[in-house]
């Protein structure tokens, strides 16, 4: 389903069903009779009311209201105006062998599989550790993604470049940019290409590589709002990696990542039961494993507690989520991209609570993390607007800086 194509009535129906709230009880809470609410989703009485609206968006767990009506909404700024050209990454992305583009990549010299896999390697030592991650992969990250697909499609006229390890570099792109598109809240292109791996695994028996591409669609799933499906999707990959052997680190960790992403989504679907047994289990399994790092997916005890704070927020417990904040340990070597997930989380919880002070305080540390996740990620933006909306004495100052770097002033 396209979601942009929603009306606001069948926006607000959706919502209602994903949360498990009856109709009744979501009119009772606004204010409005059962009828009335019947009436706005079947689109035979308009939301015209911005009060209306913004007290739906608030009893829907909604922070933005312009994700019930379908107006522009601010909670993601385009990258384009803040600096950060995506559209090469769009190209690499979208672009068919038969396309006019493809064909004049497809003049230029071959590059080595070598080459294309050391350019990888690059660019995910820059995701995990530099405070630059978004605009140099910008730069980067469409030049690997074209290079990929060049070597792979090379595979059916050359048979000295291994076809098996041509796709795997391919599918090593397109997780990258997955990530990177998801941070950004660029979530229905992040899903196209966290689906382009499945395409090319079809008849693989690489089962690893599969649950590892599986974990990616799940997570694609869930951000945009498909809990139930996402939860199956992840489920139904661990249960496929269950079948082998569990011996290796990278299978241990992916299982419990599945897992994890399972329990985020069950709770967005109202499976409430689901997703306590599944954090547990993952719990259990990270205490055994230990922190791990796996460039393309990862678990380990802080992704368990991020995972259990991110599910408290989802389900309006702010309380939770900022008490297991505090017994949230980074070890020093942690990656970039694992203090600025803690901390924007963090940020964000304190902002719903209305402790504008910590928020601030989380958003400051996720800047010294890395700058640039102020500027593009799309939770920094959401919990920034309702910082600003507020406009509380006490943060004035750090709010101004926050937000002329984040390019929302």
């Amino acid at each position: 389903m396209n979601r942009s194509a929603l009306n606001a009535g069948e926006r607000i129906e959706l919502r209602r069903r994903r949360l498990g709230l009856s109709r009744r009880v979501v009119a009772q809470l606004t204010g409005r009779s059962e009828e009335w609410l019947r009436q706005i989703e079947k689109g035979s009485r308009r939301l015209d009311s911005i009060e209306m609206t913004n007290r739906l968006a608030e009893v829907l767990r909604l922070d933005d209201p312009a994700e019930l009506t379908g107006w522009p909404s601010a909670s993601r700024s385009d990258a384009c105006e803040l600096g950060l050209p995506l559209t090469p990454l769009k190209r690499a992305i979208m672009d068919h062998p038969s396309t006019r583009a493809f064909a004049a990549d497809a003049q230029k010299p071959l590059p080595t599989l070598n080459s294309v896999r050391t350019a990888l390697d690059q660019c995910w030592t820059i995701w995990h550790n530099s405070g630059q991650r978004y605009t140099e992969l910008a730069a980067r990250l469409p030049i690997a993604v074209v290079e990929a697909r060049r070597i792979r499609a090379a595979t059916q006229s050359r048979r000295d470049i291994p076809l098996e390890q041509a796709g795997e570099a391919l599918i090593d792109a397109y997780h990258l940019a997955r990530f990177l598109l998801t941070r950004m809240g660029y979530f229905d292109l992040a899903w196209l290409v966290a689906d382009r791996p499945i395409g090319i695994l079809a008849q693989s028996e690489q089962s690893i590589l599969i649950a590892v591409s599986s974990w990616h669609v799940a997570s694609a799933l869930l951000s945009l709002g498909y809990h139930a499906e996402s939860r199956d999707y992840a489920l139904a990959a661990s249960r496929r990696l269950a079948e082998t052997p569990l011996s290796a680190e990278l299978q241990s960790s992916t299982y419990g990542a599945l897992q994890l992403v399972a329990a985020e989504a069950a709770a967005g679907a109202g499976d409430l039961a689901t997703s306590d047994d599944l954090l547990e289990q993952a719990t259990r399994g990270a205490e055994q494993l230990g922190s791990t790092l796996h460039r393309t997916v990862w678990f380990g005890i802080p992704e368990v507690a991020i995972t259990g704070m991110a599910i408290a927020v989802q389900l309006g417990r702010f309380d939770e989520a900022i008490r297991l904040s505090g017994g949230v340990n980074i070890p020093k070597e942690a990656s970039v991209d694992l203090r600025v997930r803690y901390y924007l989380t963090t940020a964000y919880a304190y902002s719903q609570k209305g402790e504008d002070f910590a928020a601030a305080i989380a958003l400051l540390e996720a800047e010294r993390a890395c700058p640039e996740d102020i500027r593009f990620d799309w939770m920094a933006h959401r919990t920034l607007q309702k910082l600003a909306r507020r406009d509380h004495h006490l943060i004035r100052g750090d709010l101004a800086h926050l937000l002329a770097h984040a390019g929302l002033m």
